[in-house]
């Protein structure tokens, strides 16, 4: 999850509903606990100074607004994200829900997909049973098994299509699992879990922490809580395959954390506020340079200095927002929600690893797509959770999106030769 969707949360009205203009049902709009005009929006104005007309910086400044219930400048800050070269599209974000049904806003939307058509790459791969709402998934190229957790329990499947239970309800504490990792050295499975998938839905005996699990039979490993007096949501993590170092992120403070195999606690790698919104996590091949998706952008950290820099950009290229993140040859492949209903994106990145040189969509408004999160690298090929429909699950998808459908997970090859359609 990205800090849109918390924002998001924030946002919903638990009470009576109202009639949209096109039928459907939007709730009233009650400003955000706290919600001010600054200082968030002073800082946005100082940074569209810097970088004039970037469209995610425009799409914060309409998220600022939304949250005072400031319809009129709310669609005036949107009305520049669609006249902007970024193919951002607010269409989805619950930030904006109580838009829904609105005119204008509506038009907007359209507008935006107009002028962004479909890109479709991806062929069916895996399919997990009913009943599953998977944040996070992961990929075991030895056994062929993809991984995937719903709230309380990991479940697994193969080309069979046959969906089973790894870990059971609660086992070894397990919360709402987000991020999750095989750590094929040490045969486990290790996973980002929470306490709770949302303000008001707390889950009986779940911890917050990183939970490592027995790829063989699902036994309960190891536990990696956050230091004392620390809390947060720990939302995706990255193994380092020949250390056994992990590395996780508290998307909920900014920080970045680590743990050794000895350690029994995570530790900080990065402070609180380091990468706002942290969120997805990679390592490049040498295992030298870990990478952070935030909200603006992807941060490199140097592992070796434990220094922090924001990827530069060379060109049009919206780098934020991005859930899952994963190391192909060179490129950044990325799964981009929040600002988009889902689209996976790749970054070329130059041989220093500091600057991103040029993005490519690899596949966005496919009609398979639902709240696309997180994915795993197979070879060549990202394999990736497609329609997670997690919006269903805790009430915020909008009206008419229909029953929930089984979990695909779907292949987009990476080579140069991949088909497009």
């Amino acid at each position: 999850m990205t800090r849109c969707a918390f924002i998001g949360v924030l946002l919903l009205a638990a009470s009576d509903a109202r009639a949209a203009p096109d039928g459907g049902v939007s709730p009233p709009c009650t400003p955000a606990p706290g919600a001010t005009d600054e200082p968030e929006l002073s800082r946005l104005e100082v940074e569209l100074r810097r970088s004039p007309g970037d469209p995610l910086l425009l799409f914060e400044q309409a998220i600022a607004r939304a949250m005072l219930c400031d319809r009129e400048r709310t669609l005036d800050r949107l009305s520049a994200v669609a006249r902007s070269w970024g193919g951002l599209d607010p269409g989805n974000f619950r930030g904006f829900r109580f838009l829904w049904g609105d005119p204008v806003f509506e038009e907007l939307v359209r507008d935006i997909r107009a002028r962004n058509p479909p890109v479709l790459s991806s062929e069916p791969a895996y399919v997990l049973g009913p009943g599953i709402f998977p944040e996070g998934m992961a990929f075991d190229a030895r056994t062929g098994r993809v991984y995937a957790g719903s709230t309380q329990r990991i479940v697994w499947t193969d080309r069979s299509g046959i969906s089973h239970d790894l870990v059971p309800r609660a086992a070894g504490g397990l919360g709402f699992p987000a991020g999750m990792k095989v750590d094929t050295a040490r045969e486990q499975l290790c996973v980002a879990s929470a306490e709770s998938f949302g303000p008001g839905r707390n889950l009986p005996g779940a911890v917050t922490g990183i939970l490592c699990f027995a790829l063989d039979d699902g036994r309960h490993l190891r536990m990696l809580r956050l230091p004392e007096g620390r809390q947060g949501f720990l939302n995706d993590l990255t193994i380092d395959p020949a250390s056994g170092t992990l590395y996780a992120t508290n998307t909920s403070t900014g920080a970045v954390m680590r743990a050794t195999l000895r350690d029994t606690r995570l530790r900080e790698l990065l402070p609180d506020g380091a990468v706002p919104g942290a969120n997805g996590t990679a390592l490049d091949s040498t295992g030298r340079v870990l990478f952070v998706a935030g909200d603006e952008g992807i941060t490199r950290v140097d592992l070796r200095t434990e220094k922090a820099t924001r990827l530069r950009r060379k060109g049009p290229i919206v780098d934020g927002s991005i859930d899952g993140l994963y190391f192909w040859k060179n490129a950044l492949v990325a799964i981009q929600n929040g600002v988009h209903p889902g689209r996976v994106v790749r970054f070329q990145v130059d041989r220093e690893l500091r600057t991103l040189e040029r993005a490519e969509i690899l596949e966005a408004y496919a009609p398979w797509m639902d709240s696309p999160t997180t994915g795993a690298i197979d070879g060549d090929s990202l394999l990736y959770l497609s329609n997670t429909q997690l919006r269903k699950l805790d009430g915020t998808a909008r009206p008419g999106s229909g029953e929930p459908v089984p979990v695909q997970v779907r292949r987009i090859l990476l080579r140069a030769d991949r088909p497009a359609r």
